[in-house]
């Protein structure tokens, strides 16, 4: 468009995007073919096979390896088998105390929640209607019986012990550099102009005089409503 529309984001390296299969309602057992780490997420996918014939991507729990059999679907049966790391099933399949991730916050929605890498939360409690689940932040949450979650922790990364190294390889993952509001003039920013370093004596804004820091990011009263800090379980 030949003006700044992301400010911050520029240039970057050509991603190759997968399509994740995050609804996982096809009742049928897979063989897990490859794993592999995406360019788009920390956690690490893999290429499943199932045995009607079809394929897809999904993103693993921990100790998930080729050749590792896995079930994705919205019906489960006693006889089949107890559910083990991997298996995609609604939360009233789901035993209690036991680590779910890639959650669906509704039914028929799709995966949201506890998505990244070394991240699962708690079935505490369940009844007719909903499941309670502690994440990992602290919170307590409750969804419907009827949503789909995968058994285990999501897989381990290496993206936290990757070293950046150089300028140039920020560049390539598409981070422009940025410029200190204080180094700027006085019609750039809030914070510009005057002589020397020292900041000027007000409250920390943005380029757009909005306050940035010690400011809520969500509706706090609207999410209390839903959810609450639940640090402590009594077994």
């Amino acid at each position: 468009m030949g003006r700044v529309c992301f400010r911050g984001q520029g240039g970057g390296n050509k991603k190759l995007y997968r399509f994740i299969d995050f609804y996982r309602r096809l009742n049928q057992f897979g063989k897990i073919y490859k794993t592999l780490k995406d360019t788009n997420r920390n956690s690490r996918i893999g290429l499943v096979i199932y045995f009607n014939g079809l394929a897809s991507f999904l993103i693993i729990q921990k100790n998930i390896k080729i050749n590792s059999i896995i079930y994705s679907g919205s019906i489960y049966y006693k006889k089949e088998g107890p559910i083990i790391n991997g298996f995609s099933l609604p939360i009233k399949y789901m035993p209690l105390f036991s680590n779910l991730s890639n959650i669906e916050n509704k039914p028929f929605e799709g995966g949201l929640i506890s998505r990244a890498a070394n991240v699962g939360s708690i079935l505490i409690s369940k009844n007719n209607q909903y499941g309670f689940l502690k994440l990992n932040s602290g919170w307590k949450i409750k969804v419907s019986i009827n949503c789909i979650a995968s058994m285990g922790v999501m897989a381990d990364s290496s993206s936290c012990h990757q070293s950046i190294g150089k300028a140039g390889k920020n560049r390539a993952l598409g981070h422009k550099p940025k410029v200190r509001g204080v180094a700027k003039n006085p019609c750039d920013h809030p914070h510009g102009g005057g002589n020397g370093k020292k900041s000027k004596p007000m409250i920390p804004t943005n380029a757009w005089k909005s306050v940035f820091k010690w400011k809520h990011t969500t509706n706090t009263k609207r999410a209390n409503l839903r959810r609450r800090l639940y640090k402590s379980i009594v077994i």
